[in-house]
This record gives structure tokens, sequence and C-alpha cells, in this order.
């Protein structure tokens, strides 16, 4: 999604004329109208109460959004020429909803006090981190536990688990004396060890080697012996590099697959719902970011230009590329709302910022470069959200 700048500038008693300049100003770039309402607000001191918790609430709103966002991509898998088609807002891409927003009146009334709106969305953001948190702890707690299971049916038949592979009637039944044993023999030395194995100690069965299953790099097979020369077996067949797998049936081993089936469809079914709920509240947060947007563009609009509200108010498309030569140009044309306006110049201050001239009556200049890098003489906010 591109960068979008969210401006205002006074309209000082006429509307049309302040919205045809601003649009001359941004030229070439989209804009789009941005309606803001008046909404009620209190004295100076709750303004500036409810701009700094609105700067807060912002920001936990863009990193939940993110956080969001990059999970459902990363579990999903989705593919980077797909995204477009998972995220939407209220019905819209983001980028509709943003060019073409309106104020949720039946969600966020505009009689309402903005810190109690502002405390409304935070306490809905507040639910929606707990529930996003839980969500994928409980995920990544099945992940977690189907990964262990799963570990131990992975790798070749020399190590991985034969639960699954070896089945009751592969083994012999009914003595006392003699027992199956399975043995992962090397691909490459089978003929090897189907000449040897009855000789490799006493008392083997003949022709008892009977293929069970094989993989790329090994290939197991069964022998039967008397019980008593299983070691002799193991320690000579070991330095023939044939590996005597140490395993004993159980009924349990049924159950150990189901319950390794059931993990698979834990986590597929908790992925499935992660995956449905977080579409649906990527919604209601990125829409409720973007309302917090519009109050602190409301907010600062009155603490920068005064009452009664009378100001223009655009969104405006910027691309990386030209971010800094439109910062430059608002930056000149408007330079006269603020006292420090000249000395502006693109994204930071202008060369003539280490020039000897003497700033506006009471600034230092010098002491607040690092505030004026970032600061403007009109309201200016800006909306980035990144897919990673």
């Amino acid at each position: 999604m591109p960068t979008y700048w969210m401006i205002s500038i006074p309209s000082k008693g006429n509307y049309d004329f302040a919205l045809k300049e601003l649009k001359v100003n941004v030229e070439p770039n989209e804009t789009s109208i941005l309606a803001v309402p008046s909404f009620k607000i209190g004295s100076l001191d709750e303004l500036l109460k409810s701009s700094e918790s609105l700067a807060k609430i912002d920001l936990a709103c863009h990193t939940t959004v993110t956080k969001m966002s990059e999970s459902m991509i990363k579990l999903s898998e989705i593919p980077k020429e797909e995204y477009e088609d998972y995220f939407f807002v209220e019905d819209s891409t983001p980028e509709s909803f943003i060019k073409n927003f309106r104020w949720n009146t039946s969600k966020y009334q505009i009689e309402t006090h903005i810190s109690e709106t502002a405390d409304k969305i935070q306490k809905d953001l507040e639910s929606i981190q707990n529930t996003l948190k839980n969500k994928l702890n409980q995920l990544n707690s099945l992940k977690s536990s189907l990964g262990s299971a799963s570990r131990k049916n992975a790798g070749n038949l020399s190590i991985k688990s034969l639960n699954g592979v070896v089945q009751q009637e592969h083994l012999i039944q009914g003595s006392e004396f003699m027992k199956t044993v399975f043995v992962a023999v090397p691909i490459t030395a089978e003929k090897s060890f189907l000449s040897c194995y009855e000789s490799l100690c006493q008392m083997v069965v003949p022709r008892s080697a009977k293929k069970i299953a094989s993989d790329n790099e090994f290939i197991l097979y069964s022998v039967v012996m008397f019980t008593r020369v299983i070691g002799d077996f193991t320690t000579a067949a070991k330095e023939k590099k044939f590996v005597v797998r140490e395993f004993e049936f159980s009924e349990d081993q049924k159950q150990s697959e189901l319950d390794l089936e059931r993990k698979k469809t834990l986590v597929q079914d908790e992925l499935i719902q992660f995956l449905e709920w977080s579409q649906s509240t990527f919604s209601d947060i990125f829409s409720d970011w973007f309302h917090v947007k519009v109050l602190r563009l409301y907010v600062e609009s009155l603490l920068r230009y005064g009452l009664p509200p009378d100001f223009v108010s655009v969104i405006v498309e910027a691309p990386n590329k030209s971010q800094r030569q439109l910062k430059t140009k608002l930056n000149k044309a408007y330079s006269h709302l603020d006292n420090s306006g000249s000395i502006f110049n693109g994204m930071g201050l202008s060369s003539e910022k280490n020039k000897k001239s003497e700033p506006a009556e009471g600034l230092d200049i010098n002491e607040f470069t690092s505030i004026l890098d970032e600061y403007s003489p009109f309201v200016f906010f800006e909306l980035n959200w990144d897919l990673v």
C-alpha cells in the first residue's frame, strides 16, 4: 500500500479557495478530500491530554495492524501478488477505504466527547490485542506439540520411530524363545546383507529376512532369531553398518498414530479459525486506526489554528520517490503559518540552518534541530502500512 499523508491547513473563512490552493500545491499527487466532522471538545487542557493519548493509541494501532497482517501472511503463506485479495476494510481495499473515508457515526457518535471516543477505541484495541495474543499463543502451542510428535517420525528408517511402519503381523507370535529383530540396511548394502545376515551369529533363522519398508537411504528388514543372540547379532551387524532398531510393538502405537493425526487436525482447525478471525478483525482495527488518525488531525488543527474549527483537510498519496520534493514545496508554501516556517526545506532544515542569522524571536533553532526535522508549519500525519 502506498504511503498516505493527512494534511490540514486553515481555510480562514474561504474553504473553496484554501482547498484549491492546497490541491495545486500537492500536484501532481493524487488528492482526496478528508471529511472531518466537528467533534465535541472540552478545555485546552483536555485537548492537550487528548493529543497525547491519541498519539499513543495511534502507535498501538499501527503495531497491532502490522502484527496481525504479518501473522496472516506468515501462517497462511499468502503469495505477495495475492495480498490485496486478503485484506479488506469495510468491504473495500485499504486504499479505497482511506480515499473514500466517512466517519462511522453508528459506532463513534460525533456528539460524544473526543476523550470518550478515544477511550472506546482504546478498549476495543486492548480487547483485540489480547485476543490476538491468546490465539497466536494457542496456535504456537499446538504447532509445537505437533512438531514434537512429528520429529519422532522424521528422518530415515535408521533413526525415525517405527510406529506406524511395523505392524503386529510383522512380528513372530507365540514364542517365548524367539524374537523378530528389525534392521535398517543401507540401500547400497542390500545384497551384502541378504548374503550374510544368517551368518552374523548363531541361531538366526535361515531365510527369515523380510522387507518391511524403504526410503531413499535405507531398507527395513525383519529377521527372526533366538532372543539370547540378539546382542551378538547387533554387534556383528554394526560392524557391517547395518542398524539394528530397538523396537517393542505395543497397541499404544496405534493411539500414538491417532494422536498425531488429531494434532494435525487441531492445528489446521485452529489456523483456519485464526485466519477467519484475523480477516474480519483486520477490518475493525484498520478502521479504528484511521479514525484515530482523523481525531488526531482534528485535535492538532484546533491546537494549531484555534477555534472555531476552520480548516481544510485532505489525503495525499505520497510515493516514496517524491516525498522529499513534495514536503519541500508544502513547507515553503505554508511557511507563513508558523514563525519558524521559513527555516524549513524538505524533510528537515534548509542549508541556512548553519548560518548565524537570527531565528524567530525567543527560539534558538540550534537547540531544536531534532524536533524541527520532523516539524511542519501545517498539520501533517503520515499513514504507512507496509506489507512484508
